[in-house]
C-alpha cells in the first residue's frame, strides 16, 4: 500500500508561523485551532528581513478535504506525534480552522492536559511554492496564494514562529535561522530558479519511474 502522504509532503522549506487555540473538548480530546489567519496582515522575519505576509482566503484549499493525513506533534518534533487533524471547517470568517484530536497517549494526555491549562501554544508548518505567492518588494509585502499544511505542532513558547524555517536533511530534521538566509534582493529571479529546480527534480522522479 502506498502511503499517500509521502506524495504530499512539500517540496519546499517549511515554514513556522504560530497558530491560536480556539477551543478544547476535554471529554472528546478535540483541540479547535486556529492554523492561519485569512486577509490578515502580520509582521513576520522572511529571509533575514521583516516582511508583511498576508494568506489569501482559500490558500489552503488543496487539503481541505485530506485533514488526516496531517499529524500533530510536539515542538515540530514528528518523532513526539500526539494526535491528527480530523477535519478543517469550512466557511470561517477567521481562516483554517482544525480539528485536532489527541491520541490516548501519555503525551498526548499531558497535551491535553497543558493546553486545557493555557499552557501551550499551537504552531503550524507550512510550504509554499515560488509560483504560488506574490513578493511586493518595495513594500516588503509577501502574499501567499497557495500553500501545503506540512504539520501543526503544540509548543511551550511559539515566540521564534516566523523567524526560522525547517528542513530536512537526509531524514534528519534542523531548525535554520532565517536571518541568515541571503535577501531577496531579485526576487523574481529567485522564484524563477527556484521553480527550475523544482522541475528539474520533478522530471528526475518521472524518469526514475519508466
Amino acid at each position: 500500500m502506498v502511503d499517500d502522504r509521502v506524495e504530499d509532503q512539500p517540496k519546499a522549506p517549511v515554514e513556522l508561523r504560530s497558530a491560536a487555540v480556539d477551543d478544547i473538548d476535554y471529554a472528546q480530546r478535540m483541540i479547535t485551532v486556529i492554523a492561519a489567519p485569512y486577509e490578515q496582515e502580520a509582521l513576520v522575519q522572511y529571509r533575514g528581513e521583516l516582511w508583511k505576509e498576508i494568506f489569501t482566503r482559500g490558500a489552503f484549499n488543496s487539503i481541505m478535504d485530506k485533514p488526516n493525513r496531517i499529524r500533530a506533534n510536539r515542538d515540530h518534533n514528528k518523532t513526539r506525534t500526539v494526535g491528527k487533524i480530523v477535519r478543517f471547517i469550512p466557511g470561517r470568517d477567521e481562516g483554517l480552522i482544525a480539528e485536532v484530536r489527541i491520541a490516548k497517549t501519555d503525551l498526548g494526555d499531558e497535551t491535553l492536559a497543558l493546553a486545557d491549562e493555557d499552557c501551550l501554544s499551537a504552531s503550524v508548518g507550512f510550504a509554499v511554492r515560488p509560483s504560488d505567492q506574490m513578493l511586493d518588494r518595495r513594500n516588503q509585502l509577501r502574499r501567499v496564494n497557495a500553500a501545503i499544511l506540512d504539520h501543526l505542532a503544540f509548543v511551550e513558547d511559539p515566540a521564534y514562529d516566523g523567524a526560522k524555517v525547517l528542513e530536512v536533511h537526509d531524514n534528519h530534521v534542523s531548525f535554520i535561522d532565517a536571518a541568515g538566509l541571503p535577501r531577496l534582493r531579485t526576487p523574481n529571479l529567485d522564484q524563477e530558479l527556484a521553480e527550475m529546480a523544482a522541475l528539474s527534480e520533478w522530471s528526475k522522479a518521472r524518469l526514475n519511474k519508466q
